[in-house]
């Protein structure tokens, strides 16, 4: 989500430096050809590993310190933690803000973005802090990496066919929808005449579904962004699968429980939310393939939430 923001000083200052600081497993998200001057990135599993430790925290700030060398004029906190706070505070930005801050920490640190309650959007609301910090016009549709060799990659081993994704996981377990209804959305697309490719990260698994695809726990990074942006519609949770379609201009249904949809959804008009209480097992699979069948259909029209 944070690239709608960044796309945007991008296409407001082509010749400006403009570096994003991202953590190690997330970086082939930020595209370096097009949007970024540079992307700074950081070992946060490692630094996890060796918290509070003097040796990691001595890296830390050697590593947020060096940013001053950009010599920023702006410097923005788009996710709110404490790790990213002490990023921009000592990035040596003349001005600084932070979209929001999680803790009492954050907050002490860097200024904070004001007046913004309720169910805002997280796009929006990044969106809105760039534009107090000066002129930022320019269009705010993400830019990607183009992923020319993941795609070319991704049709050897898929084929040239078309076909539907689900992200079988999600980033918190609250979050995930059910193994089992999975399975169920997967032989509804099945029987339908959809070929169907299972993703997902360590730790998760595929229903067994006949003449399905299961990449999960198999494609970095990169390999799973092309699977996605190749695909003809994706299927996922509340998870960062359902963002990166979003990105990349591809058809989503999104299962949402406890989070709101309206802060956290997908930004895309090529999309259906479905919630049906405060967990995502209340979505029945009917409910999920009646949606996908509806965006299949669409021939690429604008779908309301």
């Amino acid at each position: 989500m944070a690239a709608h923001a960044a796309s945007c000083i991008r296409r407001s200052h082509p010749e400006g430096t403009l570096v994003w600081a991202v953590e190690e497993r997330c970086s082939a998200v930020v595209d370096a050809e097009r949007l970024v001057t540079q992307r700074a990135v950081y070992p946060r599993e490692r630094w996890k590993r060796g918290a509070w430790t003097p040796k990691v925290w001595g890296e830390q700030l050697r590593f947020y310190s060096g940013l001053r060398r950009f010599r920023f004029d702006i410097g923005l906190d788009l996710q709110g933690h404490s790790k990213t706070a002490i990023c921009l505070r000592l990035s040596g930005a003349k001005r600084r803000l932070a979209v929001r801050a999680t803790d009492g920490f954050a907050r002490r640190l860097n200024p904070v973005l004001s007046n913004f309650e309720g169910s805002t959007h997280t796009v929006e609301r990044q969106l809105f802090a760039l534009r107090t910090m000066g002129r930022f016009q320019g269009g705010s549709s993400p830019i990607m990496p183009a992923l020319t060799a993941e795609r070319i990659e991704v049709r050897k081993q898929i084929g040239s066919e078309p076909y539907v994704v689900i992200a079988v996981g999600a980033g918190q377990p609250w979050k995930a929808y059910p193994r089992d209804q999975w399975g169920d959305v997967a032989e509804g697309l099945r029987q339908s005449g959809q070929r169907v490719v299972f993703i997902g990260g360590p730790g998760e698994s595929a229903p067994e579904v006949d003449s399905s695809i299961d990449l999960v726990d198999r494609l970095d990074l990169a390999l799973t962004m092309a699977v996605l942006a190749e695909s003809d519609l994706v299927l996922a949770a509340d998870t960062g699968a359902g963002h990166l379609a979003a990105a990349y201009g591809n058809r989503v249904v999104s299962i949402f429980g406890p989070t709101d949809p309206a802060v956290f959804r997908p930004y895309t008009e090529r999309g259906i939310v479905l919630k049906e209480g405060e967990e995502t097992r209340l979505v029945s699979p009917d409910l999920v393939l009646r949606a996908a069948h509806t965006l299949l259909n669409s021939d690429g029209a604008t779908i309301s939430h």
